[in-house]
C-alpha cells in the first residue's frame, strides 16, 4: 500500500456523527429497504459506534459496531458493518475498518458477528484476520 494516499481513521458513537457526515455515510452506503446500515444511519439507536476513514475532507469509507444494552449490563454481541467507496476498495481499508471495529468490541467483551450474505462477502469475512463470527442471514433490523 506505499501508492495509497494518507487515510486517516476516527472513531466515535454514532450520535456525534454530524448531520453531514450521516449525509455522506447514506451516499456513499449500497442497500434498498433491507440494508442494515442504512437503517442504523436513519434510526440512530444509542449503542453505535462508527469507525470512519477519511481521505482529505471526505469519508471514503466506515464500519459500525452495534450492541444492544449498556455495558453495565453485560451485553454479549455485536453485530459489526463495513462499507468502502468502491473506488477505494482493494487497498485494505475494510479490514482495516473491521478490525477497528471488533477490536473495540473485544475490548467491551463482546463477540463480533458479521453478515456474509453472499460469496464476495463471505470470502472477505472469512480473509479478515479479527476474530468474528459469520452469519449468512441478514441481521434483524429491529
Amino acid at each position: 500500500m506505499t501508492d495509497q494516499p494518507d487515510i486517516r481513521f476516527e472513531s466515535r458513537p454514532l450520535r456525534r456523527v454530524t448531520a453531514a457526515e450521516r449525509k455522506r455515510l447514506r451516499a456513499l452506503t449500497a442497500g434498498g429497504t433491507d440494508s442494515h446500515l442504512l437503517t442504523i444511519l436513519r434510526e440512530r439507536p444509542p449503542y453505535v459506534r462508527c469507525f470512519l476513514a477519511w481521505h482529505d475532507d471526505v469519508i471514503v469509507g466506515w464500519s459500525l459496531a452495534r450492541w444492544f444494552a449498556p455495558f453495565k449490563d453485560s451485553p454479549r454481541n455485536a453485530h459489526i458493518s463495513v462499507f468502502v467507496d468502491p473506488d477505494w476498495r482493494r487497498q485494505g481499508l475494510g479490514r482495516r475498518l473491521i478490525g477497528q471495529a471488533v477490536d473495540f468490541v473485544v475490548a467491551h467483551r463482546l463477540t463480533a458477528w458479521v453478515y456474509a450474505g453472499n460469496a464476495d462477502q463471505l470470502a472477505f469475512a472469512r480473509g479478515c484476520e479479527c476474530p468474528t463470527s459469520i452469519v449468512t442471514t441478514p441481521f434483524p433490523l429491529r
